[in-house]
């Protein structure tokens, strides 16, 4: 089932009464390749904004940094769903952002971006955004920011891809 399928399986959800067990059931292994998807997208964003750090490159951190907080807060990247709970995940998240981009500020290197972590990100950009969308029109400003990211990110990496013959090192 695509998206649009499971949209549509929702929207129509009143012509056939789903008891809250069968609709959890029906969406639970959807949502959590999205949830996912938006891990991996976390990770790689902070990849990324080493790769960038390491080049000089820090108009974008910012953007990055925060987006990668957003992301983990909507859709709920922790274990504790306390109020603490998300104050670690948020605490972690950008601990972690923190010491790879200043890891790669003082060396001057950064771990290559695979082709894998490259469509991870935009696979959790795309999806993000979808959700946005899908949640509240009132966050149609995030999801174009996401589009906007995306649509910048593939732009820079189909200039900077590698020919399929030859391999792309690292940074370093």
């Amino acid at each position: 089932m695509d998206d649009n399928e499971f949209y549509e399986m929702l929207q129509t959800a009143g012509e056939r009464c789903y008891n809250i067990s069968e609709l959890l059931d029906y969406i639970e292994p959807k949502y959590q390749r999205y949830e996912n998807a938006i891990r991996w997208c976390v990770a790689g964003m902070a990849d990324y904004a080493a790769q960038l750090a390491a080049q000089g490159q820090e108009a974008r951190l910012p953007q990055l940094r925060r987006l990668r907080i957003e992301m983990a807060e909507f859709w709920g990247l922790t274990e504790d769903i306390t109020r603490k709970g998300y104050e670690e995940m948020i605490e972690g998240h950008n601990k972690a952002f923190d010491h790879a981009v200043s890891e790669a500020r003082a060396s001057g290197c950064a771990p290559p971006l695979t082709e894998q972590t490259k469509k991870n990100i935009l696979d959790g950009l795309e999806v993000h955004a979808r959700e946005l969308r899908h949640t509240d029109t009132e966050l149609e400003d995030s999801a174009v920011e996401c589009d906007i990211l995306a649509e910048a990110l593939k732009e820079r990496w189909q200039i900077i891809a590698a020919p399929p013959e030859q391999t792309m090192g690292g940074m370093c």
